[in-house]
């Protein structure tokens, strides 16, 4: 799935979670793991720093201090760039790298995530997957012992269990499927307003629920793993923000309007990303093959292989 991975490492706290996150999981699946530092790339002289190499050189003792520690396996590599982003997603397209991995911001409290203003461009039109590691993730046990994806029926859904599925086999992990059936106010006549009136909330949405839970469990029984299901009512940010709390990373899809192959953020992946309880990844929009009118569905990061 990730034959390849990349963390964004700066020496911070929050790149060391991010390198404590990459460890695991290129260990799980086998992947070749990069840590990439970014120095500045300026025109002008800085101050008591004039000479590039030196910051290449500044930057790669941070490197191979932070792969000593978390990730011995490593490559590392120290690339100049006016912006951090723009490096790491120049290095995955380069690379052909299927996920990258950042850092919490230090604003998020201790287990949760928070993405940083800088981590946030990644969100938009990224051809790879992109996981944000939880705060003070590397001072804690990193096993993946509980995955969580959350699952509507769309193709987008689909590569998100596809990636959860292959995570949670190759980890030994349980594996949760949420489906959230959203409680939208339902345009009803007077006379259906009128006949539930004396209905709870929870009686009122069943009749939804129900066939939602059947679907994903249908969905479930075509795993290669045993999965737990189950079919919630509410907003579907927060029931996933709930989930997370259950979990070691959580797996959502991208926004199902955004362009083909590409990452981004939608409602659920914007609440999750502002304050999960756990690890996220977040895997990018499928592509369509159409063949003999028959459409299959691959993800990106498949794609490149």
């Amino acid at each position: 799935m990730f034959e390849h991975i990349i963390v964004g490492c700066d020496g911070s706290a929050g790149a060391r979670d991010a390198v404590a996150l990459g460890a695991r999981i290129a260990s799980v699946l086998g992947s070749r793991l990069s840590l990439v530092g970014v120095f500045p790339s300026s025109l002008f002289p800085i101050p008591d720093k004039t000479d590039r190499k030196t910051l290449r050189a500044e930057a790669l003792g941070t490197l191979r201090r932070e792969r000593d520690l978390l990730a011995p396996d490593a490559l590392i590599d120290a690339i100049a760039d006016f912006s951090v982003p723009h490096a790491l997603r120049h290095c995955a397209e380069r690379w052909h790298a299927g996920l990258v991995i950042v850092g919490s911001s230090q604003s998020a409290p201790l287990g949760h995530v928070a993405i940083g203003r800088f981590s946030r461009q990644l969100l938009y039109d990224a051809p790879f997957s992109l996981a944000v590691a939880s705060r003070g993730l590397h001072e804690r046990d990193t096993a993946l012992r509980a995955l969580g994806v959350g699952w509507d029926g769309g193709a987008e859904a689909d590569a998100a269990l596809a990636a959860a599925t292959e995570l949670a086999r190759a980890a030994n992990a349980q594996l949760l499927v949420r489906r959230v059936v959203e409680d939208r106010v339902p345009r009803l006549s007077m006379e259906e307003w009128m006949a539930r009136l004396d209905q709870s909330h929870e009686e009122m949405w069943e009749s939804a629920r129900e066939p939602a839970l059947a679907e994903a469990e249908a969905a479930a029984s075509r795993l290669e793993v045993q999965a737990k299901v189950s079919a919630t009512v509410g907003d579907p940010g927060y029931e996933m923000r709930a989930l997370s709390e259950a979990v070691d990373l959580i797996v959502i899809g991208s926004r199902r309007w955004g362009p083909a192959a590409r990452l981004v953020s939608g409602g659920v992946g914007e609440t999750l990303v502002r304050d999960a309880s756990s690890s996220i990844l977040i895997v990018p929009r499928p592509t369509e093959v159409h063949e003999r009118g028959v459409a299959t569905t691959t993800t990106a990061a498949s794609a490149r292989g």
